[in-house]
């Protein structure tokens, strides 16, 4: 299965948050390439067991996603489409399976020589989504001061 015929119903088997956020971002989901979206949905999937700041983190991720348009998600994700994927990798249950879907693309992309590629992509992602969505700083309260 593609990214672009995600159904919300295939999101029944997660958590309930989980299933709340999936459902809000299914839009973005269906732009993204398949050979980066099980990386996501593997931090949605687990959004009800996250602490309070890895779910902030993961929901301005997400919003920055959202706030793409078509264009700018087919730039900023170039690389990552031009990723090419198994037929069983397309095939798998990527949606409620995604952590095993990155173990299998993991072995796929050594097997095909393509880890440098993706290599390359997810550090451009990252640097992107850096500048897009500086990380915050914790704030540290001495005693008796604000």
């Amino acid at each position: 299965m593609r990214p672009e015929d995600l159904k919300s119903e295939q999101f029944n088997g997660y958590p309930p948050e989980a299933r709340k956020v999936a459902l809000e971002y299914l839009g973005t989901f269906q732009r993204l390439p398949l050979s980066f979206l099980p990386s996501l949905l593997r931090e949605v999937i687990e959004y009800d067991y996250k602490f309070p700041v890895e779910r902030r983190v993961l929901e301005k991720e997400l919003a920055n996603l959202g706030s793409l348009s078509q264009q700018q998600t087919q730039d900023r994700f170039r690389e990552f489409a031009e990723i090419k994927l198994s037929n069983s990798l397309e095939k798998s249950d990527w949606v409620n399976s995604p952590a095993q879907y990155v173990e299998q693309l993991s072995a796929h992309l050594w097997t095909t020589h393509q880890m440098d590629a993706y290599r390359h992509a997810a550090l451009g992602y990252a640097d992107k989504l850096r500048t897009a969505v500086p990380p915050e700083l914790p704030t540290f309260h001495v005693l008796g001061l604000p």
